[in-house]
C-alpha cells in the first residue's frame, strides 16, 4: 500500500536523523497519505484544498515516531487553466 511505503520511508528518515531538524520535499499525493496516517480526518477534500498550493509547507513535530503537532506555515496558491478547475471538484 502506498501509505505504508510512505510512512515507512518517513520513519527511516526520522530514525536516521533523531534529534535533528530536517526538511523533506515530496509531491502532494505522498504528503497527503502521510498526513492522513497521522490525522485520519485529513481526507480527499483536504488533498483537493492543497492541490493549488505548491509549494505547500507544513511542519510536523515528532516525539520518536509519534506525530505530536502539525502546523501549516506557507503556501503559494496557483491558478490552473479552466479545464483543471472542473477536474478538481
Amino acid at each position: 500500500m502506498v501509505q505504508e511505503r510512505n510512512v515507512a520511508a518517513l520513519r527511516e528518515i526520522l530514525e536516521a536523523n533523531e534529534g535533528k531538524n530536517i526538511v523533506i520535499g515530496t509531491h502532494g499525493t505522498a504528503l497527503s497519505s502521510i498526513l492522513n496516517y497521522y490525522n485520519p480526518k485529513f481526507g480527499c477534500d483536504d488533498f483537493l484544498r492543497i492541490v493549488d498550493w505548491m509549494p505547500y509547507i507544513i511542519e510536523l513535530d515528532f516525539e520518536g515516531f509519534e506525530c505530536v503537532g502539525m502546523t501549516e506555515h506557507a503556501y503559494v496558491e496557483k491558478a490552473f487553466p479552466e479545464q483543471m478547475k472542473s477536474f478538481k471538484r
